[in-house]
């Protein structure tokens, strides 16, 4: 650029054309932002906590984590963090289940949606008298309040496929809401089945007819998909899910390409998590956002090989999501403990404090995500309905 040299020649452009400038600044910033979202290779081991089909979702630069615990399987529990990594005991999100609901079948799994200043708690429990699980709705004023749920009779209960299990919520880039679940099949039947159906926009009814998403069609799910969670991204749709038994430390975590929030979805070619550094037989994810609209998991593996139901301990694990025009994807090179405090511990001050000194003593990528957990109120797909 002769004698100005390349800064001059920008210097020249920048004052004849301010606006040119000003534009590649955004674009290139948005770039950087999207390219970095998936960046990270950490994972947290939240021990203590054993939800085996956890879900989360964003508010108010809080994450929250719903779930039933096996050792208490009457109970939805509750869990807040600001950074994903210390996490504090919030009051149970619903002990009563209605008067339909055998009050010996436990409950879960279970997910919050937020609808226009309020919330629904969509959460899988017994059908007295059927002895098959189906989905029921409770609502909230505040998501960190008890759920109530009124309901004369289930919300989905799909008795020809087995019952209906595994909710989740989510929106679209138009603002529809959606609920997608799984039904488990019967011998004879269609078999294990995810689905995904249209909610009117309080969250509180379904509207038109149910659509599958996907069934197995591939030799590594093993006849067997659970736990749907969608996702949208620039106009593309993603489906997370869990394939292959649970109980015997083969079950993954797959990802799924779909035509649109009613699918049809088909499958990737491979899961995207099989288990390595977060655990044994990984499943139950569920796709979720923090504020600044990265990509993250939740879910639930085993620290040794299951040998029964619930048997050894199961754990709660976040782990990052990598979401490209091509697909889903987890690369975990890295685990750091996370922890779990009790009710009394919780205080909006000191755990405001926690989190900055989380972020001083960590460094590389996870202190990077850390720091952007703190910077807005975005709620993403299945948060704006789910997590």
């Amino acid at each position: 650029m002769g004698e100005k040299g390349l800064t001059g020649g920008l210097v020249d452009v920048a004052r004849r054309q301010p606006a040119v400038v000003v534009i590649v600044i955004v674009l290139v910033g948005l770039y950087l932002s999207k390219a970095s979202s998936g960046a990270s290779t950490r994972a947290v081991l939240v021990p203590g906590v054993d939800f085996p089909a956890p879900t989360l979702l964003t508010r108010n630069r809080t994450a929250y984590a719903v779930g039933v615990d096996p050792r208490s399987p009457d109970t939805i529990s509750l869990l807040s963090s600001r950074d994903r990594r210390s996490w504090t005991t919030e009051p149970d999100a619903l002990t009563t289940p209605p008067g339909w609901a055998d009050p010996g079948g436990g409950l879960g799994p279970a997910a919050i949606g937020a609808f226009d200043g309020s919330y629904v708690l969509y959460y899988t429990t017994t059908v007295r008298g059927l002895g098959i699980r189906c989905i029921s709705a409770a609502t909230s004023d505040d998501v960190d309040e008890p759920f109530v749920d009124t309901s004369l009779a289930p919300f989905v209960c799909q008795t020809a496929d087995g019952g209906s299990t595994d909710p989740s919520p989510f929106v679209d880039d138009a603002g529809h809401a959606y609920l997608t679940w799984s039904s488990p099949g019967r011998p004879g039947g269609a078999g294990p089945t995810l689905w995904a159906q249209r909610l009117r926009s309080d969250g509180l009814v379904l509207t038109g007819e149910p659509a599958v998403l996907l069934r197995p069609s591939v030799p590594w799910q093993q006849k067997r998909v659970a736990s749907p969670s969608m996702i949208v991204e620039d106009g593309r749709y993603h489906l997370v899910y869990s394939a292959a038994p649970e109980l015997n430390g083969r079950q993954v975590v797959a990802g799924a390409s779909c035509t649109g929030p009613l699918g049809p979805c088909k499958p990737a070619p491979r899961p995207m998590l099989t288990g390595g550094k977060v655990g044994f037989g990984p499943g139950g994810a569920h796709a979720f956002t923090d504020s600044r609209h990265r990509w993250w998991l939740g879910l639930h593996s085993w620290d040794s090989p299951p040998a029964g139901a619930y048997l050894p301990t199961g754990r709660f694990v976040v782990v990052p999501l990598h979401v490209r025009d091509d697909g889903l994807s987890v690369q975990v090179n890295s685990v750091t403990q996370g922890r779990v405090r009790p009710p009394e511990q919780h205080d909006s001050h000191p755990r405001d404090h926690e989190t900055r000194d989380h972020e001083t003593r960590d460094h590389g990528d996870h202190g990077r995500e850390q720091n952007a957990t703190d910077g807005g109120g975005h709620t993403g797909p299945g948060t704006a309905a789910g997590g």
